[in-house]
């Protein structure tokens, strides 16, 4: 079974129509043959739209997220991270919340920005095709 961490820029994508890749993973989750996982930072950074200026469409946005497994921050992903952003493996500290929850968790990441993580040697990457 595939363990896939989904990026905020695959939902994104997928909410906006253009994200065929995620269309697929979904009905096999449903089929219990993955597991599509996010964060807290995966949630802060889809609402932070400017689209999502109504209440029906947060309401819809929080619906779509219950397709997903959520992995909270702890204290040794929060290592992970401090360690990421010190030597310089990562300079953003959301893509290193989001590379460490997947290191610690033995997730692959799927994700439309593959050069934002590069420095991540031990990181793996989810391809569909």
């Amino acid at each position: 079974m595939k363990n896939i961490f989904v990026d905020t820029n695959v939902l994104i994508d997928y909410s906006k129509g253009f994200g065929t890749k995620l269309k697929p993973l979904l009905s096999e989750q449903k089929e219990n043959l993955v597991h599509l996982y996010i964060n807290p930072i995966i949630i802060i950074e889809y609402m932070n739209d400017y689209n999502l200026t109504n209440k029906e469409k947060v309401l819809k946005a929080k619906k779509f997220f219950q397709n997903f497994i959520l992995i909270d921050v702890n204290k040794n992903i929060a290592y992970i991270t401090a360690n990421l952003l010190r030597t310089k493996q990562i300079s953003y500290i959301g893509d290193a919340l989001i590379a460490a929850t997947c290191l610690e968790n033995k997730l692959e990441l799927m994700t439309n920005n593959q050069k934002d993580f590069k420095k991540v040697r031990e990181l793996k990457f989810f391809n569909i095709f």
